[in-house]
Protein backbone atom coordinates (compact mmCIF):
# COMPACT_ATOMS: atom_id res chain seq x y z
CA UNK A 1 0.00 0.00 0.00
CA UNK A 2 0.96 3.37 -1.04
CA UNK A 3 1.85 5.92 2.12
CA UNK A 4 -0.19 9.46 1.88
CA UNK A 5 2.43 11.35 1.09
CA UNK A 6 3.86 8.90 -1.71
CA UNK A 7 0.03 8.68 -3.22
CA UNK A 8 -0.13 12.31 -3.11
CA UNK A 9 3.09 12.74 -5.54
CA UNK A 10 2.04 9.87 -8.09
CA UNK A 11 -1.47 11.59 -7.99
CA UNK A 12 -0.21 14.88 -8.77
CA UNK A 13 2.08 13.87 -11.53
CA UNK A 14 -0.16 12.13 -13.34
CA UNK A 15 -3.59 15.01 -12.99
CA UNK A 16 -2.05 16.64 -16.58
CA UNK A 17 -2.39 13.10 -17.89
CA UNK A 18 -6.14 12.16 -16.86
CA UNK A 19 -7.13 15.34 -17.36
CA UNK A 20 -6.36 14.73 -21.07
CA UNK A 21 -7.79 10.95 -20.73
CA UNK A 22 -11.10 12.81 -19.64
CA UNK A 23 -10.68 14.91 -22.77
CA UNK A 24 -10.90 12.00 -24.93
CA UNK A 25 -13.77 10.35 -23.23
CA UNK A 26 -16.01 13.45 -22.48
CA UNK A 27 -17.07 16.59 -23.68
CA UNK A 28 -17.99 19.09 -20.75
CA UNK A 29 -15.48 20.00 -18.61
CA UNK A 30 -17.44 20.04 -15.70
CA UNK A 31 -17.82 16.43 -16.17
CA UNK A 32 -14.00 15.83 -16.80
CA UNK A 33 -13.60 17.58 -13.23
CA UNK A 34 -15.83 15.39 -12.18
CA UNK A 35 -14.32 12.45 -13.43
CA UNK A 36 -11.21 13.51 -11.73
CA UNK A 37 -12.13 13.98 -8.74
CA UNK A 38 -13.81 10.64 -8.52
CA UNK A 39 -10.83 8.46 -9.63
CA UNK A 40 -8.85 10.87 -7.07
CA UNK A 41 -11.12 9.46 -4.75
CA UNK A 42 -11.75 5.79 -5.77
CA UNK A 43 -7.30 5.50 -5.95
CA UNK A 44 -7.35 7.00 -2.99
CA UNK A 45 -9.87 4.22 -1.20
CA UNK A 46 -8.92 0.90 -2.74
CA UNK A 47 -5.26 2.47 -2.96
CA UNK A 48 -4.83 -1.55 -1.13
CA UNK A 49 -5.40 -3.09 -4.01
CA UNK A 50 -2.24 -1.63 -6.04
CA UNK A 51 0.68 -4.10 -5.44
CA UNK A 52 3.00 -2.68 -7.17
CA UNK A 53 4.27 1.16 -6.80
CA UNK A 54 5.31 0.64 -10.79
CA UNK A 55 1.86 -0.18 -11.56
CA UNK A 56 0.63 3.15 -10.49
CA UNK A 57 0.53 4.80 -13.94
CA UNK A 58 -1.53 2.05 -15.29
CA UNK A 59 -3.58 1.62 -12.28
CA UNK A 60 -4.63 5.35 -12.34
CA UNK A 61 -5.65 5.13 -15.86
CA UNK A 62 -8.01 2.13 -15.67
CA UNK A 63 -9.65 3.79 -12.75
CA UNK A 64 -10.14 7.42 -14.70
CA UNK A 65 -11.27 5.35 -18.32
CA UNK A 66 -13.63 3.24 -15.65
CA UNK A 67 -14.96 6.56 -14.40
CA UNK A 68 -15.57 8.47 -17.55
CA UNK A 69 -16.93 5.36 -19.06
CA UNK A 70 -20.14 5.70 -16.05
CA UNK A 71 -20.32 9.19 -16.40
CA UNK A 72 -20.44 8.99 -20.19
CA UNK A 73 -23.40 6.55 -19.35
CA UNK A 74 -25.09 8.67 -16.58
CA UNK A 75 -25.06 11.52 -19.38
CA UNK A 76 -26.62 9.75 -22.47
CA UNK A 77 -29.81 9.23 -19.70
CA UNK A 78 -30.05 13.15 -19.35
CA UNK A 79 -31.77 15.53 -21.71
CA UNK A 80 -29.05 18.04 -22.47
CA UNK A 81 -30.78 21.60 -22.54
CA UNK A 82 -27.77 23.53 -22.14
CA UNK A 83 -26.11 23.77 -25.37
CA UNK A 84 -23.30 26.91 -24.66
CA UNK A 85 -19.77 25.49 -24.52
CA UNK A 86 -17.24 25.32 -21.45
CA UNK A 87 -14.62 26.77 -23.04
CA UNK A 88 -13.30 29.41 -25.72
CA UNK A 89 -13.55 28.05 -29.25
CA UNK A 90 -10.83 26.13 -30.49
CA UNK A 91 -8.45 27.48 -33.33
CA UNK A 92 -9.23 25.40 -36.71
CA UNK A 93 -6.35 22.69 -36.76
CA UNK A 94 -6.92 21.88 -33.57
CA UNK A 95 -10.90 21.66 -33.39
CA UNK A 96 -10.72 19.67 -36.69
CA UNK A 97 -8.27 17.17 -34.94
CA UNK A 98 -10.23 16.57 -32.54
CA UNK A 99 -13.63 16.59 -34.12
CA UNK A 100 -11.31 13.78 -36.38
CA UNK A 101 -10.64 11.92 -33.15
CA UNK A 102 -13.99 12.34 -31.51
CA UNK A 103 -15.33 10.49 -35.10
CA UNK A 104 -12.95 7.45 -34.29
CA UNK A 105 -14.96 4.41 -32.53
CA UNK A 106 -13.46 4.29 -28.54
CA UNK A 107 -12.11 0.98 -28.86
CA UNK A 108 -9.60 2.74 -31.67
CA UNK A 109 -9.42 6.27 -29.93
CA UNK A 110 -8.38 5.66 -26.34
CA UNK A 111 -5.19 3.64 -27.70
CA UNK A 112 -4.28 6.48 -30.02
CA UNK A 113 -4.20 8.98 -27.13
CA UNK A 114 -2.99 7.22 -24.71
CA UNK A 115 0.25 6.00 -26.85
CA UNK A 116 0.59 9.26 -28.86
CA UNK A 117 -0.20 11.93 -26.30
CA UNK A 118 0.53 9.77 -22.72
CA UNK A 119 3.57 7.96 -23.99
CA UNK A 120 2.04 4.52 -22.77
CA UNK A 121 3.82 1.18 -24.52
CA UNK A 122 1.67 -1.15 -26.42
CA UNK A 123 2.07 -3.53 -23.28
CA UNK A 124 1.03 -1.05 -21.24
CA UNK A 125 -2.10 0.29 -23.10
CA UNK A 126 -3.04 -3.54 -23.16
CA UNK A 127 -3.37 -4.24 -19.95
CA UNK A 128 -4.66 -1.34 -18.84
CA UNK A 129 -7.76 -2.20 -21.40
CA UNK A 130 -7.57 -5.85 -20.39
CA UNK A 131 -6.78 -7.28 -23.52
CA UNK A 132 -3.71 -8.54 -26.19
CA UNK A 133 -1.18 -6.30 -26.99
CA UNK A 134 -2.04 -7.61 -30.75
CA UNK A 135 -5.51 -6.73 -30.29
CA UNK A 136 -4.24 -2.92 -29.48
CA UNK A 137 -1.82 -3.02 -32.82
CA UNK A 138 -5.09 -3.90 -34.68
CA UNK A 139 -7.04 -1.14 -33.03
CA UNK A 140 -4.64 1.34 -33.66
CA UNK A 141 -4.03 0.19 -36.77
CA UNK A 142 -7.96 0.62 -38.02
CA UNK A 143 -7.65 3.48 -36.33
CA UNK A 144 -4.40 5.61 -38.45
CA UNK A 145 -6.12 3.72 -41.35
CA UNK A 146 -9.41 5.59 -40.35
CA UNK A 147 -7.98 8.99 -39.82
CA UNK A 148 -6.17 8.40 -42.78
CA UNK A 149 -8.95 8.13 -45.35
CA UNK A 150 -10.86 11.07 -43.14
CA UNK A 151 -7.59 13.44 -43.64
CA UNK A 152 -7.58 12.35 -47.59
CA UNK A 153 -10.90 12.96 -47.71
CA UNK A 154 -10.76 16.53 -46.64
CA UNK A 155 -7.47 17.55 -48.51
CA UNK A 156 -9.17 16.46 -52.02
CA UNK A 157 -10.97 19.47 -53.61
Amino acid sequence: MLEERLFTQKLLESEQMLHRIACAFLRSESDRQDAMQETALKAWLHRNRLREERFFKTWITRIMINECRLIHRKAMRMIVTDTIPDQPAPDSNELETRLMLESLPEKQRVPLILHYLEGFSLEEIAQVQNISVGIVKYRMHQARKALRVEWNGKEEP
